[in-house]
């Protein structure tokens, strides 16, 4: 094999034009003749004991296809190898000889590699590192949303609605040019809303009672026919709701966790609270630590690598369009649109990962594949799969490398965070 012309096209791309000398492909080509004799089913002839003309002749361009790629993924492999680089996607051909047996064969490659990577000062980065405090506020306000999710709530019949009862209505709406609509519903009267006027218009009205009023729409309304229109609303109180929150004593402790008494469950959800606000400032100072470090860093991506990032990306934003109800295909949705809003996020979570893989190849951090499995048998225990199923498809697609390598970016991140320094402490 003669490497005939390399070019760096950019720190991330490279072409390589190589001839591949007959020899090797005359090789290659009885090598696979005799693996497909082995196996060849051809009538009057008992297996594997088919004659090679006979292979040949009756499974040419099998052959022929087998032969070019073993051929150029060897070449390509030795080649990559050779000159250090680490490839990423698949290389694409701009050029190849057809096959001609006794006669050498000539291929170019367009092909993408990781880049090389000059890693900047990570030991020392400032970081905001926020102080955590739970106040009795915050504790008040749990307590109160508990109390929230433990109310009842009776039936008002004797006086008219007022602040804090709930009104279960039904709401016809008309307008010119606009189609009638009528819709059940309920709210709080009080609360913040995007109609008062319908609050006005049922304060102290009792059950059964009714109530009209016209509201002058923006541009900006929720219903598109609305939109710069004066609709007419006919509202029809149906009920009056009020809720009856229980006091917060021991008994109340016990009912909504379990506590013995308010002082322990007080104690508990200020624990809670507090461990909560400890994960919000990790997260935080993740974040920080990943725009630091890009930053400091400026370097070419690979497409391939965006482009894997972005289709994960993708992938996610379907399946949590479709957890919350949205029929993916009758949605219409650009996705196309959609993917050059998500590519900028995209393009920095690969070079936060290139930037930690040096850093975790320069600290010499390693990840055992005991360690790997134990991740994968959290992830099946997790999933009610198989432990060996689960490693089994890793291992076939490609993501065992890539799981320990995500370990060793992870271990890379930890080390920054706890070598960073806050300039507030």
């Amino acid at each position: 094999m003669t490497v005939l012309n390399f070019e760096d096209l950019s720190p991330v791309q490279k072409t390589v034009e190589v001839e591949i000398p007959a020899a090797l492909l005359t090789r290659e080509a009885d090598r696979v003749t005799s693996e497909f004799g082995r196996q060849a089913n051809v009538p009057g002839f008992r297996p594997g004991k088919v004659p090679a003309s006979v292979v040949r002749t009756r499974f040419s361009k099998e052959i022929q296809e087998e032969v070019v790629q073993r051929v150029l993924g060897q070449s390509f492999r030795s080649i990559v190898k050779e000159k250090g680089l680490e490839p990423v996607g698949d290389p694409q051909l701009e050029h190849l000889d057809p096959f001609i047996e006794g006669a050498p064969m000539k291929f170019k490659a367009r092909f993408e590699v990781k880049p090389q990577i000059e890693l900047r000062e990570y030991r020392g980065l400032e970081i905001d590192d926020p102080k955590i405090e739970v106040s009795d506020t915050d504790v008040d306000a749990m307590i109160e949303r508990l109390r929230d999710q433990a109310s009842v709530y009776r039936v008002e019949s004797e006086r008219g609605l007022d602040d804090g009862d709930f009104a279960v209505i039904d709401i016809a709406s008309s307008g010119e040019d606009v189609e009638p609509k009528t819709d059940s519903g309920h709210f709080q009267l009080g609360e913040d809303t995007p109609l008062p006027e319908l609050h006005e218009a049922l304060r102290g009205k009792k059950t059964g009672e009714t109530a009209s009023f016209d509201k002058a729409y923006g541009d900006d309304a929720n219903q598109e026919a609305w939109r710069g229109k004066t609709i007419h609303h006919d509202v029809t109180l149906k009920e009056i709701r009020v809720q009856e929150k229980p006091e917060v004593d021991d008994e109340f402790a016990k009912s909504v966790g379990g506590w013995e008494s308010v002082e322990q469950m007080r104690e508990a959800i200020s624990a809670d609270i507090r461990k909560h606000r400890e994960l919000e400032v990790v997260r935080l100072k993740r974040n920080q630590i990943g725009e630091k470090l890009l930053a400091s860093h400026e370097f070419d991506v690979p497409q391939a690598l965006v482009e894997e990032e972005l289709g994960k990306s993708l992938n996610n934003y379907a399946r949590y369009l479709a957890s919350q109800g949205v029929e993916l295909q009758k949605a219409e949705l650009d996705w196309s649109k959609i993917g050059e809003e998500f590519r900028p996020e995209a393009v920095k979570r690969v070079k936060r990962s290139l930037i930690l893989e040096a850093i975790a190849r320069k600290e010499n951090i390693v990840v055992s594949d005991v360690e790997a499995d134990a991740e994968i048998r959290k992830a099946a225990r997790e999933q009610e799969r198989d432990f060996a199923d689960v490693k089994h498809h890793l291992v076939e697609d490609g993501g065992y490398e890539a799981l320990k390598a995500s370990i060793a970016q992870e271990r890379a991140l930890e080390l920054v965070l706890r070598e960073s320094v806050s300039p507030d402490r």
